[in-house]
């Protein structure tokens, strides 16, 4: 019964409160051995749960003690009357309402010691302060909390003081008052760390998280009113600095010719003499206590806002700058400008900045003389066009401009021809108001970059960025055509001719005097042929313009005469291998040249502005022919005609084609117009509207040699466009660069996310097909199915119902593998070896051979020989790696050149290198692993 009664004492004392109690009984198995157990397991819950609930009580309290600390130092700092008392009240706060028995704040010396300075202490006698060196220095003594604190920036605790080596200064004094727990809590005035507050506890467990955070909201508290505190007593004292300047001071002010104008720190006007009222436009007193800048500084010279911040006077007077006799804009109270020349001068008093005097002088006068003399010295005085000056200095601009992009630009000298016989008829000012007129008529002719000039007498010069050497030829044209027309001036009707010499950068020179000289010249030879026209100053460009100019008449002549006719080239889809439509290609027969090159005619054509009519014979044509194929049976196909940039600018398009649309009768789904990139980004918010018209009638949109040009994504999404065509200079590369096979397939996906087709223009090979539709292009045209073609041979086409037919590929990567050597010995040897182990195998005896056989085949594995021809082994995998990053690649080479292996190694180009000759079975081995690893690869790619 004894343990019964060991088991009931031990519930009564528990019952009674006291949870250390315990049985002592062992738990044997028994029914009072277990009981025990169960009593004691019972007890040792709930003193674990007492001991919980009285460690979230002493949190509870600290935390309380915290917040009651920042609640009543935050009415204590409202009622604070300057700093010290300040610092005082907070330490005594944290006292008396936190129950810490001992805090203290010190300011941070910047002196030899890095010396801390007690500002205030409270709680336990504080002569520990004054008698301990107290430092913030990295050393002894400074490794406390409150140097730590001051250093780092951030709050620093020790929890075991009166035996923590950093606090040796302080074991004493801590054992003596029973201090276990010490805080440092950094005081940051600004940016910069001043000073700390130190909390001392008796607790070894004082200071969590919570406590600590609401501790530092108090220093903030703190900080923040000291700031505003000084703040207020720096206004004060400068404000008092101000009021003390002297009587004589202030005549002398007052009576100066220039506006003067006294600011505080914070660029506030608290003076201005009457001059700068009168400049400004400001009654007596009427601009004290507003913002300077905000005043008569607030815009730039064109009328723009000017923030404060940007201003360099305002910054030099924030920071006590000198400003020396810059010139700048101010504005009056009308809001009229003002040239001003301004100089700042800082006003300090014992090293402390108040504020600026400002001088402001009325160069108003001054700046309109400077102007004109600027202007007489860049700009002809009759003309208003650029004199001789200005164009030296916009030539050598161009001509680094056209340097630096590898460019050419075109210098037309033109000389009017016999003006002196105007002048000797009419007299000198008849010869003013034509040179007058001439200039005008020039001017109207400029673009955007050129520069037009008149460099004395009746000569003048044009600078033009050009691509081609016909299109100075073109300009000059256009040049003599435009003088040639009649002048009215006054009631006389006035006729010119022009002679113009042609200097071409930098074939007739790189410098400004060459090429000028050289212009001359060419100008001088021009004025002795019959019809005193124009000439190059390299003679065989005349011979070149003189054809050009023939071919352009017999363009003009060809529409006529009959000599056009339209190729189509057929569009296929890579989904169904059916023609789905066609381009309608321009073709020129001409009666004695025979057939000419759109690449010969077509650039004339544009520079002419010959394109607009054909372009409009184009479209017509490639619409009746259309609707003829539909009305005879055939099958409905779209036609795609192309459209010039000069046809969008000069005419309505969208009423160009709902003309010819009707004329012909054909549906507008079976028309496609193609536009290029360049073309639609010229006027991108113009071009939003026209093609929404044209989207509106239902005709399809797409863009000409997509990637070759410029367009902007934001735009592009806003276009109604349907489809992207890509440039056959991709095309062309696309098996064997890895450049043009990333642009292609971005193009593919860039396009599929805009729900937009992709077409393929310039296919020729398999292996091109077979990357296209491999990568998920749309459609496809090129040579491959069919050459541009007479309109009676496509219709033919369409009535045979030609189909592409598709290759056959290989669809099994796991198990398909290329080789690729120049030996054919080599080759068979591992064919042999590979077939009897179920292989799919592919050979190739180059690299590009190799790469186009990729382009069609799903390929799990390749093989290299290293020293092939031209292309080597790892210049050859690189590529492979790039395009097929999935496929395994394994070189295998008969000589050791190590360095050029081991760099392709380690560039993740090669997964193994092998020897020639192979063990047999470590090859298969290495073969199976790499298959394995392909699949592996392909399974994390699907993920």
């Amino acid at each position: 019964m004894s343990n019964l009664d060991d088991i009931v004492a031990t519930a009564e004392k528990l019952a009674s409160g006291d949870l250390r109690a315990r049985t002592g009984i062992e738990d044997d198995g028994s029914v009072t051995g277990r009981l025990a157990a169960a009593i004691d397991s019972l007890a040792d819950g709930f003193l674990a749960h007492r001991r919980h609930i009285e460690q979230l009580t002493r949190q509870h309290r600290r935390s309380l003690r915290a917040h009651h600390i920042l609640s009543a130092s935050n009415r204590a700092l409202l009622r604070s009357a300057d700093e010290a008392s300040e610092l005082q009240e907070v330490t005594r706060l944290i006292v008396e309402v936190g129950n810490y028995p001992f805090t203290w704040i010190g300011y941070a010396e910047h002196d030899e010691k890095q010396t801390i300075r007690p500002m205030a202490h409270h709680g336990m006698p504080g002569n520990h302060l004054y008698e301990t060196e107290l430092t913030w220095a990295d050393r002894d003594g400074g490794m406390g909390v409150a140097g730590t604190a001051i250093r780092s920036g951030n709050p620093v605790l020790i929890r075991d003081a009166p035996n923590d080596p950093r606090m040796a200064p302080w074991h004493a004094h801590a054992k003596t008052y029973g201090l276990t727990s010490v805080l440092g809590l950094p005081l940051y005035f600004g940016n910069q760390v001043s000073g700390v507050l130190v909390v001392w506890a008796a607790e070894p467990d004082a200071f969590d998280k919570e406590e600590i955070k609401l501790l530092m909201e108090t220093v903030d508290d703190l900080t923040f009113s000291i700031e505003t505190m000084r703040a207020r007593v720096h206004q004060r004292e400068v404000e008092e600095a101000f009021r003390h300047v002297s009587h004589q001071k202030a005549l002398i002010l007052e009576s100066a010719a220039e506006g003067i104008y006294v600011v505080d720190a914070l660029g506030v006007i608290n003076f201005v003499n009457p001059a700068a009222n009168t400049m400004l436009g400001y009654a007596p007193n009427e601009l004290l206590g507003r913002n300077a800048h905000d005043a008569v500084h607030y815009a730039l010279p064109n009328g723009d806002p000017y923030p404060r911040e940007s201003c360099p006077i305002s910054a030099a007077t924030a920071v006590g700058a000198t400003v020396q006799r810059v010139q700048d804009t101010f504005w009056r109270k009308d809001g009229t400008a003002v040239q001003v020349e301004v100089s700042s001068t800082p006003i300090f008093e014992d090293e402390i900045l108040h504020g600026a005097v400002i001088m402001v002088t009325d160069i108003s006068e001054r700046a309109r003389y400077m102007a004109q003399l600027e202007r007489k010295s860049n700009f002809d005085d009759l003309t208003g066009l650029p004199n001789r000056n200005l164009l030296n200095d916009r030539l050598a601009q161009a001509i680094d401009r056209a340097r630096q992009g590898k460019s050419m630009l075109a210098i037309l000298v033109i000389n009017l021809n016999h003006f002196r016989n105007i002048i000797d008829s009419l007299g000198h000012s008849t010869g003013d108001l034509v040179l007058q007129a001439v200039g005008k008529t020039l001017h109207a002719l400029e673009g955007e970059t050129d520069t037009l000039a008149r460099t004395g007498g009746d000569e003048f010069v044009w600078v033009i960025e050009v691509e081609q050497e016909e299109q100075a030829a073109v300009a000059a044209r256009g040049a003599l055509e435009a003088l040639a027309q009649a002048m009215l001036i006054g009631e006389r009707e006035v006729f010119l001719t022009a002679s113009i010499g042609i200097g071409i950068f930098p074939r007739d020179g790189e410098d400004i005097d060459t090429l000028l000289k050289n212009a001359t010249t060419a100008m001088h030879r021009a004025k002795k042929t019959e019809d005193h026209r124009f000439s190059f100053y390299a003679t065989e460009m005349n011979a070149r313009s003189l054809e050009r100019l023939d071919l352009e008449n017999a363009l003009r002549r060809a529409l006529e005469n009959d000599e056009l006719m339209l190729y189509y080239q057929p569009q296929l889809s890579l989904h169904t291998g059916e023609i789905y439509g066609a381009e309608a290609l321009l073709r020129w027969q001409h009666p004695q040249r025979g057939m000419v090159s759109p690449a010969e005619f077509i650039p004339i054509a544009e520079a002419s502005g010959i394109i607009v009519p054909l372009g409009d014979w184009v479209l017509r044509t490639a619409c009746r022919q259309n609707k003829a194929w539909q009305n005879a049976g055939l099958r409905n196909i779209c036609v795609a005609v192309n459209m010039s940039a000069r046809q969008l600018d000069a005419q309505d398009i969208a009423g160009l084609a709902a003309s010819v649309l009707q004329e012909s009768g054909l549906d507008p789904a079976y028309l496609e117009l193609e536009l290029t990139e360049s073309m639609i980004m010229s006027d991108p918010d113009a071009f939003i509207e026209a093609t929404r018209k044209l989207k509106d009638m239902g005709i399809f949109l797409s863009v000409d040699d997509f990637g070759t040009g410029y367009s902007s994504l934001n735009y592009l999404k806003r276009f109604s466009i349907d489809r992207l065509k890509i440039d056959q200079s991709f095309v062309r590369d696309i098996t064997y660069d890895p450049n043009a096979a990333a642009i292609t397939m971005a193009i593919i996906a860039l396009a599929k996310s805009l729900k937009m087709l992709t077409i393929a223009e310039g296919v020729e090979t398999t292996a091109q097909l077979n990357f296209l539709k491999n990568r998920g292009c749309d459609e496809m045209q090129g040579y491959y199915f069919s050459r541009p073609i007479p309109a009676r041979e496509f219709e033919s086409l369409l009535a045979k119902e030609h189909k592409l037919v598709f290759p056959e590929t290989h669809h099994k990567p796991q198990n398909t593998i290329l080789l690729v050597d120049d030996e054919p010995s080599i080759l068979s040897a591992l064919k042999r070896l590979l077939r009897r182990e179920g292989y799919t195998i592919l050979t190739a005896e180059s690299g590009m051979e190799g790469l186009n056989l990729l382009a069609g085949n799903e390929v799990g594995v390749v093989i290299s020989d290293a020293r092939m021809t031209p292309t080597n082994g790892p210049d050859f995998l690189a590529k492979v790696r790039e395009m097929y990053p999935d496929t395994i690649r394994i070189i295998l080479s008969g000589y050791t050149d190590l360095q050029a292996i081991t760099e392709a190694v380690n560039r993740s180009e090669i997964y193994k290198f092998l020897t020639k000759p192979w063990d047999d079975e470590h090859l298969l081995q290495t073969i199976h692993t790499a298959f394995r690893h392909h699949e592996n690869q392909r399974q994390k790619s699907k993920n």
